[in-house]
């Protein structure tokens, strides 16, 4: 998919921004940017698309998307409040506004390499999340040499992290070709929206999305496989099985319920898609990982 460019334009008087997700008017959807990101979200859950990868996120979810990686959140009806009003605490900066060779000196050589890694995307766990959190929220209103501070303060302790995890894959690359159009880019943020709302409608098909997309079948296929690394049902499969993972965890919900509300017509396809996409039975996995209700 081809994700919409965002241009960022820091506040007066700062030259990064950090602010909380929840006072933005308008949803972000499917997008790049020159700046790294970092988003924290303290609860919530849903999809988390980083280039091309697709998990979940829960509570305490927290990610470092390096400049021009394609990202977006996309929340989990169910819980009943969209992403656009998670307390999300959203932190940007252009690599180099501190100059070109700022991070290139010995001193930041450690932070350099996170940011040569965030490139693909890094998930941090809990006790990071919750600590780089905290200093996320204090910087929302921080000013003068204190705001820096606090920046460099965070990317060190993310350099620290030794328990990082890389998101997208080591082949994913994003080029972006010429001028963004815009017809292309509505397009495609009409089909990420179909599919995002319609997941649990077992009916959802190729054709329908070839259709919106008004495109034959075959072109749409090979659009959507050389943009994500993946086919339609694969990637509706990799939505639906994630839902049905936060189900799982989330609710007492029968298992024969939770298939069918993540838009499975059988039991046994999904049973099939589950083992595949996580090594383990729906019933092993509410096991392993359900917190009490």
């Amino acid at each position: 998919m081809k994700p919409s460019y965002e241009k960022l334009v820091p506040s007066s008087g700062e030259s990064f921004r950090c602010f909380d997700r929840s006072a933005l008017r308008s949803p972000v959807k499917w997008h790049r940017h020159p700046e790294v990101e970092l988003t924290y979200i303290a609860k919530g859950s849903g999809s988390r698309i980083v280039g091309d990868h697709i998990g979940s996120y829960g509570d305490h979810d927290l990610v470092l998307s390096g400049s021009q990686l394609p990202h977006t959140w996309a929340s989990d009806e169910y819980r009943g409040q969209p992403y656009d009003r998670h307390a999300a605490i959203v932190l940007q900066f252009h690599p180099d506004f501190l100059g070109p060779d700022f991070f290139s000196c010995v001193e930041m050589e450690v932070i350099a390499r996170l940011l040569e890694r965030a490139k693909r995307g890094l998930w941090f766990p809990d006790d990071v999340a919750v600590e780089v959190g905290r200093r996320m929220e204090a910087l929302i209103t921080a000013v003068g040499p204190s705001r820096l501070i606090g920046l460099l303060s965070i990317l060190d302790r993310l350099s620290r992290c030794n328990a990082a995890k890389t998101l997208a894959s080591e082949h994913y690359r994003y080029l972006a070709v010429g001028v963004a159009n815009d017809a292309m880019e509505t397009r495609i943020q009409t089909i990420c929206d179909h599919i995002a709302g319609n997941l649990s409608d077992p009916d959802l098909s190729h054709h329908e999305l070839a259709d919106l997309a008004d495109m034959n079948p075959s072109a749409f296929s090979r659009f959507f496989k050389q943009s994500t690394g993946r086919t339609v049902s694969a990637y509706i499969n990799e939505l639906r099985i994630g839902l049905a993972c936060r189900l799982l965890c989330d609710s007492n919900a029968a298992v024969v319920s939770i298939c069918h509300q993540a838009g499975f017509s059988n039991l046994s396809n999904f049973n099939r898609r589950f083992r595949q996409l996580r090594q383990m039975t729906p019933r092993e996995y509410r096991t392993r990982f359900r917190t009490s209700i």
